[in-house]
């Protein structure tokens, strides 16, 4: 039939069947049973048919805030005795909470935003979180105590909302054929961060003070939040086909009319449901328990690594503040070179067992099961390189297994989740986050103590240890994640 623009009932058949009105209205699909969905292929309100161009600048474009939130992370980390010693602290305690903390707020985010997102969809919560951030840099910036910069720091945590979204965002936008390379590029992004931040901030705050670590964080994500304005859309399609939904409704007359996914009209109740849904799955998922399980630990040590490497390197090893941020380059690296190798094997490995008929989510858990082992024999190397003081340049290569590791753990547990619990995705990633940052946040705080009562050898082989008895967790959850998965109720009135 003719596309000509005279009126919108020429467009509508007897059979009610809506076609693309373009400027007028999003294209819709039949009404023959009062549900509106997107019409395929040819539906440009759909974000899996955007283009490729703006699908993958718009993956730029939030990887590059997650780089630049990372380095937040990272860049202070070498200005910590600098820190202690302008506010007159020597805390080990007060130390290692400057790193931690900031995964205590992680861990607490992912709560308010990914609930929020799945109301209000991705686009509002997103720009609200980044400014808060960047708020928030500029008051860690001028904290007047030790306390102060602390709790700026675990509020920055909290407002992180990046790492619980942007898995959602391509797990909205991309199929899932292109999700392994979408997925390894937005965490080879951020984890440029190792490799740069601490190396980055010793030399900021060795020449212009470790204030303007806080300073350049909020004028490099004001600059990427003002271009994510002009460039992201909503993603998430609950959100888009309710939109859609209301104009069919004013258009064709239908008050009937419903989306494919009704959100609950109550906005409070929905609002409710939306956050307990996280806790809901992490305590009755099976698979989001497990992958919660290796997630933590993997996260957990990483931290654990991050906050401890500094500190080794200067007092065993002899490196200036300058230099100490040298010793992280190997821990960015197997992050950087682990996602890459990650994604890659993701998509080609999809595709083969598409081959066989196996389209299952747990065709996304090989890395993880290779991750998860590197990590504790990445420890095993490095505490006890340390403790025979052999050359600074081994135990520096030691890390490149932990971060290696941790990158094949993250971003099979990001692809897993998406593809498995579907628009609910951000509840799932969050409730996963939750463990993760929690161990981020306290298994640093054991390992300077614990190092300096029994030595670097002995500390690493009992983390590892612990780490290995939870081995064949990933193995368990590829070979019955399925039947798991399963057993969870995942409908919307449930989940």
């Amino acid at each position: 039939m003719a596309r000509d623009r005279r009126t919108y009932a020429e467009h509508v058949r007897l059979d009610d069947r809506c076609y693309d009105l373009r400027a007028r209205i999003p294209s819709c699909s039949s009404f023959g049973s009062e549900e509106v969905d997107f019409d395929g292929r040819d539906d440009v309100s759909d974000p899996k048919n955007w283009s490729p161009t703006y699908k993958w600048s718009l993956l730029a474009v939030v990887s590059l805030i997650s780089l630049s939130i990372n380095l937040a992370i990272l860049t202070s980390a070498p200005a910590i005795p600098v820190i202690l010693q302008e506010f007159d602290s020597t805390s080990k305690l007060e130390a290692t909470l400057l790193v931690s903390i900031w995964e205590l707020g992680e861990a607490m985010g992912p709560l308010i935003f990914a609930p929020l997102s799945e109301v209000y969809g991705r686009l509002p919560v997103y720009h609200a979180a980044n400014v808060i951030f960047i708020i928030l840099s500029i008051c860690a910036a001028y904290s007047t105590s030790i306390h102060m910069l602390i709790a700026v720091r675990f509020l920055l945590g909290l407002s992180v909302v990046s790492l619980t979204l942007n898995a959602c965002i391509v797990g909205d936008i991309f199929e899932p054929e292109q999700r392994g390379r979408a997925l390894s590029l937005m965490g080879a992004l951020p984890y440029v961060a190792p490799c740069v931040g601490p190396a980055v901030g010793g030399l900021i705050a060795d020449g212009l003070g470790w204030r303007w670590t806080f300073k350049l964080t909020a004028v490099i994500t004001g600059i990427l939040e003002l271009l994510l304005m002009v460039t992201l859309r909503e993603t998430y399609q609950v959100v888009i086909l309710e939109r859609k939904t209301k104009k069919l409704r004013s258009l064709l007359h239908k008050p009937k009319l419903r989306s494919r996914h009704a959100p609950n009209p109550n906005v409070s109740m929905a609002l409710w449901q939306s956050f307990i849904r996280p806790i809901r799955l992490l305590m009755t998922s099976k698979v989001i328990f497990m992958v919660s399980i290796c997630g933590a630990f993997a996260m957990g040590y990483l931290y654990m690594t991050i906050t401890i490497l500094g500190p080794i390197f200067q007092q065993v090893y002899g490196f200036s503040e300058r230099h100490a941020g040298l010793s992280y380059l190997g821990l960015g690296s197997g992050m950087f070179g682990g996602i890459i190798l990650a994604g890659a094997f993701l998509d080609w490995h999809l595709e083969r067992e598409r081959r066989k008929d196996n389209i299952s989510p747990e065709v996304r858990l090989p890395p993880m099961i290779l991750g998860y082992t590197m990590v504790p024999i990445g420890l095993l190397c490095f505490g006890w390189l340390v403790e025979s003081r052999v050359h600074s340049i081994l135990p520096i290569f030691s890390t490149v297994l932990i971060g290696g590791g941790f990158a094949g753990v993250a971003i099979s547990a990001w692809s897993y989740l998406v593809d498995a619990f579907g628009i609910y995705a951000a509840s799932a990633t969050a409730g996963a986050q939750i463990f993760r940052c929690a161990a981020s946040a306290l298994l640093p705080l054991a390992a300077p103590g614990l190092m300096d009562r029994i030595g670097f050898g002995l500390s690493m082989t009992l983390f590892a240890t612990i780490a290995l008895v939870f081995a064949p967790v990933p193995v368990i959850l590829m070979k019955y994640g399925k039947r798991l998965r399963e057993r969870t109720l995942q409908g919307p009135s449930q989940v």
